[in-house]
């Protein structure tokens, strides 16, 4: 590629560049946003009312089935003990518990996780604001 050719792929793909994102152009001079687009934004009430779920009906739910489960599948392995049938109904009862566990430790980070969603992206945007003015102050600085 001759730098002729390389010029004329950066000038078409100027041309082509979306002008309408966020990050691709400052700040409107009256503030913030850009055209109608709307900001980032979470979903405070549904992200409480999941959490409320998840605490309160979900994983209680799991564990009483897994329970249930657990109680049911115990006596039929009891049950047929000296058939092969016990021994099949046992190793799928393993089966059940671990994924019942796994299932259980889910939703708890699901929980965690959407309790701390807030927080998190305040982290961020404190965070990203930081670097920008870092960046700004050195580039005043060069």
């Amino acid at each position: 590629m001759t730098w002729d050719e390389w010029e004329q792929l950066k000038a078409e793909a100027l041309q082509n560049q979306r002008t309408d994102m966020r990050l691709n152009s400052a700040a409107d001079p009256g503030g913030g946003r850009s055209g109608d687009a709307p900001d980032l934004r979470t979903n405070a009430p549904g992200k409480k009312a999941a959490v409320k779920a998840l605490r309160e009906r979900i994983r209680p739910g799991a564990t009483t089935a897994g329970n249930h489960a657990d109680e049911t599948s115990s006596a039929a392995v009891r049950e047929f003990k000296d058939w092969d049938t016990g021994a099949g109904l046992k190793d799928a009862h393993k089966e059940w518990e671990l994924q019942v566990k796994q299932l259980k430790a889910r939703l708890e980070a699901d929980q965690a996780a959407l309790a701390k969603t807030k927080s998190d992206f305040q982290y961020v945007d404190f965070t990203t604001g930081n670097r920008i003015a870092q960046a700004q102050d050195q580039r005043r600085d060069a």
